[in-house]
C-alpha cells in the first residue's frame, strides 16, 4: 500500500484529482493539506472537505496551511475556477470540519510516520512544502518522492508568457523546493494541455458517468470558458494529470532528468521554470520532468475512477 499526502489549493481540477486519489484502492491518502492559491485558504479548505465527502470512500484529515505566499501578496484565480473555486456550483457546506493542526506541521509529522515511504502530490503553490523544508531541513531524507503540478514545462505560461500559475503565485517557494534535495517529478502545464486535454466529447462522457462524473463536468464549466481564450474547446486537466502520474507511473511515455530552477528575481520572468536541457550550467540533475503521457490510458483511468 502506497502512502500519499496531497497538498492542494482546492479548486475544480484539484477537487476531481482528490476524487481520483481517494477512489484508487491501491493507495492510501493519509492527509490533505491546503494552501492558498486558486482560492483563498478558507475556500480551499471547504472545497477539500466537500471533495472528501463526495468521494464516498474514506475521510483523510484535512489541514489548513499557509494563507499567503512567502514574500508576496496572494494572487488567486477566481476568474478561472469561479468565486467558489468549483465553477460557481454553490454546493452546500460540508458536514465535516478541518483539523486544528497546521498543514506545515502535518507534512513533517507524516514524513516521520512513514519514513522513506510517504509520497507527496503538490497540486498548488509550493508554500506549505517550502515552509516544511525550512522548519525541518532533514525532510527531503524522509520523503520518497514529490509529484509537482507546476511550471510550463517545455511550453508557454498561462499567467505570463513564461510562467504557469502555481509557480507564479509563489516563485520563491517553488525555487526553494526545486533546489531542495527532495526526489521530485514535475508535471508541467504543457503536458496537461496536450495529451491529457479533455475535449467536448470527453466532457460529455464524463457527464454521463453518474454523480461524480457529472460533478467533474459541472465544476469545470468556468475552466472551459477560460480555456477558450487560448483558442481551445475543452480544458487541460492539470491536477488530474499530476495525480494520474503519481498513481500510475506507467502512463508516462517520455521524461528526462535535468537541472532546473525557478526564476524569482526578475519581474518579467517571475515564476518561470527554467530547464537546463543542454546542461550549459554543468550542475547535477535535480528534477525529473514529464513531457508525454499515454492519453488513452489516462482517460480510461479518469473515467473508471469517477464511474
Amino acid at each position: 500500500m502506497k502512502h500519499f499526502l496531497i497538498d492542494t489549493d482546492t479548486a475544480s481540477d484539484d477537487a476531481v484529482a482528490l476524487l481520483m486519489a481517494l477512489r484508487e484502492p491501491s493507495v492510501r491518502v493519509e492527509a490533505i493539506t491546503v494552501v492558498a492559491g486558486n482560492c483563498p485558504l478558507d475556500i480551499g479548505v471547504r472545497n477539500a472537505l466537500i471533495s472528501v465527502e463526495l468521494a464516498g470512500t474514506y475521510a483523510p484529515p484535512v489541514y489548513a496551511g499557509m494563507p499567503q505566499p512567502l514574500l508576496r501578496e496572494l494572487v488567486t484565480s477566481e476568474h478561472v475556477h469561479g468565486k467558489d473555486g468549483l465553477g460557481n456550483m454553490e454546493l452546500p457546506s460540508p458536514t465535516s470540519e478541518k483539523q486544528s493542526d497546521h498543514a506545515v506541521d502535518i507534512i513533517i509529522e507524516m514524513a516521520r510516520r512513514f519514513p522513506g515511504e510517504l509520497e507527496i502530490i503538490a497540486l498548488g503553490p509550493l508554500t506549505n512544502l517550502a515552509m516544511a523544508i525550512l522548519k525541518e531541513p532533514t525532510l527531503p531524507d524522509l520523503i520518497r518522492r514529490v509529484y509537482i503540478m507546476g511550471g510550463a514545462g517545455l511550453g508557454p505560461g498561462n499567467m505570463t508568457p513564461v510562467a504557469e500559475f502555481n509557480f507564479y503565485v509563489d516563485a520563491e517557494a517553488a525555487h526553494l523546493v526545486i533546489q531542495s534535495k527532495l526526489a521530485k517529478t514535475v508535471i508541467g502545464w504543457d503536458v496537461c494541455m496536450a495529451e491529457a486535454f479533455l475535449n467536448r466529447s470527453d466532457i460529455a462522457h464524463l457527464d454521463s458517468l453518474g454523480a461524480l462524473g457529472e460533478f467533474a463536468a459541472r465544476t469545470s464549466v468556468s475552466l472551459i470558458e477560460f480555456t477558450k481564450s487560448f483558442g481551445m474547446d475543452g480544458f487541460g486537466p492539470a491536477d488530474q494529470t499530476a495525480v494520474a502520474v503519481a498513481l500510475y507511473p506507467d502512463i508516462v511515455t517520455k521524461q528526462f532528468d535535468v537541472y532546473g530552477y525557478v526564476e524569482y528575481e526578475s519581474e518579467k520572468a517571475y515564476g518561470q521554470f527554467i530547464i537546463d536541457q543542454l546542461q550549459v550550467t554543468g550542475k547535477p540533475h535535480n528534477v525529473t520532468v514529464i513531457t508525454e503521457i499515454d492519453a488513452k490510458q489516462f482517460k480510461e483511468k479518469l473515467f473508471q475512477l469517477l464511474s
